[in-house]
């Protein structure tokens, strides 16, 4: 398996035909990387594609807490809907959550796990390990565009955390 070692790249891997892995260093302590994913507030200000406005309508951070977003293209007026249910939390280090978006035929949810790992220097290894029932459903999240709105969503929460600093 392939090691992140620098800074502001997203490392994304495929460990098993059902599963999607990524892995990003962000110049931050977990603490606070763990409130950025938590806050609704901070959650809306980096999640997503640049072009795309995020609304937050529920976000219930607890086990069996529910969440829903929505993301808006300003240009189209196309939305995109997301949602699932906390199933763990250890705060300020792991994270689980069922994870779902709004389309027909619905697939099923996959289950998204986080994990915050502390680094020297004050700073973070972010791992995170998506589950799908199926590969058909990993294959299609890796077809979606998601590697590319999720770089642009950490490289908003990069920003965020040296304007904190």
């Amino acid at each position: 398996m392939s090691e992140l070692t620098e800074m502001h790249k997203t490392l994304v891997t495929t460990p098993s035909d059902t599963e999607i892995r990524t892995e990003r260093i962000f110049d931050a302590p977990p603490e606070v990387i763990f409130d950025f994913w938590t806050d609704p507030e901070l959650l809306a200000q980096w999640v997503g594609p640049d072009r795309l406005e995020m609304t937050v309508e529920e976000y219930d951070v607890r086990p069996g807490g529910k969440y829903r977003y929505v993301h808006k293209d300003p240009e189209s007026g196309a939305e995109y809907v997301f949602f699932g249910e906390f199933l763990e939390i250890e705060e300020p280090r792991k994270l689980s959550q069922t994870f779902n978006f709004v389309m027909e035929p619905q697939p099923p949810p996959s289950i998204d796990r986080l994990e915050l790992i502390p680094c020297e220097g004050g700073r973070t290894r972010l791992v995170t390990l998506t589950t799908f029932e199926a590969r058909e459903y990993r294959d299609g999240m890796l077809q979606s565009g998601m590697e590319k709105g999720m770089d642009e969503g950490y490289a908003k929460l990069d920003r965020l955390l040296a304007d904190r600093t």
